[in-house]
């Protein structure tokens, strides 16, 4: 009652343009946060995709993708809500690098449309370096985490990163990546991550390079599997 009333007084926008939004019905979900010309940009991950790393496939999906069977992950599986562009780009940039926490209902519920292909015991954000916590003032994939599995078990101290990689990720290939990534990852607690099923959480899976170091420090410690899982992924035209 009192988020409709709100509603009156101060008219929803879209949540990365100055649209009007249009009176959405209880439980629209993410669509429920962006205009209709915003909602079309968003590309929802179809249901054919690799079985591990989640990208798209043309055609049916029942076998692995030319990576997976060349360099096979340590997590069992990955999944995403949709491709890493149009409003769903621009919804993460503004919660990541201006702060914008309006964003996170929107973005929460993307996560919330991921299908959960596999059982988990405990929710596991991808942690920040503290450098770069201190810079940012929140861990983008421990706020979305905590919005999109209300209720879960959710443990941020179980995965630490002291380190951070020297170099821009964002500039590197998957090979440069995964070398500069090794052994930034600590799990303070092994005693509780010992035989867990985890679901490592964040908000966009590009190379999947950090998301791998992650997983392995996880079952160096003693977890059972780990599972990946994110708002959005980056995929390559010739995925598509």
């Amino acid at each position: 009652m009192l988020e409709a009333l709100a509603d009156l007084w101060w008219p929803p926008v879209c949540a990365v343009c100055p649209r009007a939004l249009p009176l959405a019905p209880a439980g629209s979900g993410w669509r429920g946060c962006f205009c209709p010309a915003c909602q079309d940009t968003v590309e929802l991950l179809p249901a054919s995709v690799c079985p591990v790393c989640g990208r798209p496939f043309h055609h049916a999906a029942g076998h692995l993708c030319g990576d997976c069977l060349a360099d096979p992950p340590p997590f069992l599986t990955a999944r995403a809500a949709a491709v890493y562009k149009g409003a769903a780009a621009l919804s993460i940039g503004r919660l990541k690098y201006h702060g914008d926490l309006t964003q996170v209902r929107a973005l929460a519920g993307l996560a919330a449309a991921l299908p959960e292909t596999s059982a988990w015991d405990v929710l596991v954000p991808l942690p920040l370096s503290p450098r770069k916590l201190a810079a940012r003032g929140f861990n983008q994939a421990l706020v979305l985490a905590r919005a999109a599995f209300p209720g879960r078990p959710l443990e941020p101290g179980l995965l630490s990163r002291p380190v951070e990689a020297e170099l821009p990720q964002a500039a590197l290939s998957r090979r440069e990546r995964l070398k500069a990534i090794r052994g930034s990852f600590r799990a303070p607690a092994p005693g509780l991550v010992r035989g867990a099923r985890v679901l490592l959480f964040d908000d966009v899976i590009t190379t999947g390079a950090t998301a791998a170091e992650a997983a392995r420090t996880l079952l160096a410690a003693g977890a059972r599997a780990v599972h990946l899982a994110a708002v959005a992924m980056t995929v390559r035209d010739s995925w598509r």
